[in-house]
């Protein structure tokens, strides 16, 4: 396929309806940032528990994506996209009739799975369907989608909140639904079925489920110990409901559970699942990957500490621009929204690049960036002037938006065809569970800063401050890790797996 090529119009329908839908499960997590408060006050739920709201659909797409993504490899992901959109769509409508914030939770879980079915799909089905001179680009547009779509649904929820004598925070559940049922048709109209193994394939499906309760329970370990000081997690069920099929029953159920015993099973089957997987004939990963295909594990490793360095940072800016600063909640909004517009523009640009110049150079570049954004922003204090502090968050933002494409591209190129399902659900478990650590630490960053680690006493600026720099600092250092990787392994990131490297 040469460079004069034409674009083929089908190949970017096919970008655009899986950007669509890569975009619906984003503009979920915009939602999220402004309807907790009203969810509170309405389901009459303490904030410790609106939390799991956002935190459960993060578990779910974390733990679920490998399972899904090889289930797609093996049985064809056009079906899983249209599925993972059905189910998705389902628990959205589901959570927009919640009268308890259980049942929210519970619908949460749905819409997670159903998230990671897109998602861990979407990409994979770019790689396949897009010639390699625009399959960079191709993914920088989906970057993009998803985080305007993050930016549209953060603004879609404020904007339908401001009306809450009309509309509630389960209208802003119907309009996911909806979307994701709209999209159904025209993945059924215009996709091509990718994947599906002409051996028919197998399916690890104890692995499957080891992993996910692994990562499920890890993830939770981590978050209820941020909460609740790695003490006891408690939850009351007063009713169970289910309203389609008619089903109430109240149950007064009261559940005292020690996080240790959460950490102790998330190891123990963490076991389970690294014993299932180096004696199953067909194991879902093949570790043997890691170790021989370099390209695969570095881009991992820097998805990975990337969020965790990255994901949690606006929202200690926002506590920063609105405590210390005094800037409005607009301003501070608009200030912030910054970042994530940033990524949208650079993202497509990114990935135009990477048809004239080294995919690893661009992904370096914008680990560099990245990473001198942190170091200038590690040195703010109580007044540092607002433009610069902007122009920061732009330039962190164009870092991510270079090296995220790029980064996935050089990792889903690293496998055969056959395996890429797989390898997207284990980079977006990589990008989901670094999100999930990169809000446990801004919460301990939060909890310690603004009210000391007792939990007690004065709000104090300049510790708060202090607790922002170091935050910013423990970024740059994560981000260091795979920049300095990609240096160290320059020549064996990239190799197409028909050459030195084997396959999962």
């Amino acid at each position: 396929m040469g460079p004069d090529r034409q674009v083929n119009r089908h190949e970017w329908l096919t970008v655009l309806v899986i950007d669509l839908a890569n975009g619906v499960a984003a503009f979920d997590t915009g939602v999220m940032n402004l309807i907790l408060p009203t969810v509170s006050i309405t389901l009459r739920a303490p904030v410790q528990i609106v939390l799991w709201v956002p935190l459960v659909a993060l578990i779910a797409r974390s733990a679920f994506m490998p399972a899904l993504g090889r289930y797609a490899d093996v049985h064809g992901r056009k079906r899983q996209l249209v599925a993972g959109l059905l189910v998705f769509s389902t628990g959205s409508l589901l959570a927009a009739t919640s009268s308890t914030i259980y049942e929210l939770i519970l619908y949460r879980v749905l819409q997670g799975i159903g998230a990671a079915s897109i998602l861990a799909v979407g990409r994979a089905m770019i790689v396949d369907g897009v010639a390699g001179e625009h399959r960079g680009y191709a993914l920088g547009t989906n970057v993009s989608a998803i985080y305007l779509a993050t930016t549209l649904g953060t603004a879609v929820s404020g904007s339908i909140i401001s009306f809450t004598s009309y509309t509630g925070w389960e209208d802003i559940f119907r309009v996911t639904g909806v979307a994701g049922l709209a999209i159904v048709p025209l993945a059924l109209l215009t996709l091509k079925e990718t994947g599906g193994r002409r051996d028919g394939g197998r399916m690890d499906w104890p692995g499957s489920f080891l992993l996910a309760a692994a990562i499920g329970a890890s993830l939770v370990t981590v978050t209820a110990g941020v909460l609740t000081g790695f003490g006891v997690l408690h939850f009351f069920v007063e009713y169970i409901r289910i309203p389609i099929l008619g089903f109430y029953v109240y149950t007064f159920w009261s559940v005292s559970l020690p996080v240790v015993w959460l950490a102790a099973a998330s190891v123990a089957l963490a076991a389970l699942f690294f014993y299932r997987e180096l004696t199953a004939e067909r194991p879902l990963l093949d570790f043997r990957l890691f170790a021989s295909n370099v390209s695969f594990t570095v881009t991992n490793m820097a998805a990975f500490l990337v969020y965790v360095g990255t994901y949690s940072l606006l929202i200690l800016l926002s506590f920063y621009f609105e405590v210390i600063r005094g800037l409005p909640p607009l301003t501070s909004g608009l200030v912030l929204a910054l970042q994530p517009l940033a990524v949208t523009v650079f993202a497509v640009i990114g990935g135009r690049l990477s048809s004239r110049f080294d995919k690893r150079d661009l992904e370096f570049a914008g680990l560099a960036t990245m990473l001198a954004c942190l170091f200038m922003l590690a040195t703010t204090g109580t007044t540092t002037d607002v433009w610069l502090l902007s122009a920061l968050l732009v330039g962190l933002g164009a870092g991510f938006g270079v090296f995220s494409p790029n980064n996935t591209n050089l990792n889903l190129s690293s496998v055969g065809t056959e395996d890429r399902s797989l390898a997207n659900g284990i980079l977006g478990m990589m990008r989901h569970s670094g999100q999930t650590v990169s809000l446990g630490i801004a919460t301990v960053a939060l909890d310690v800063a603004l009210f000391g680690e007792q939990g007690q006493g004065a709000f104090r600026p300049a510790q708060y401050v202090a607790s922002l720099d170091l935050t910013f600092l423990l970024g740059a250092a994560l981000v260091l890790i795979p920049a300095l990787a990609l240096v160290k392994f320059r020549s064996r990131v990239g190799v197409a797996p028909d050459d030195k490297i084997g396959n999962v």
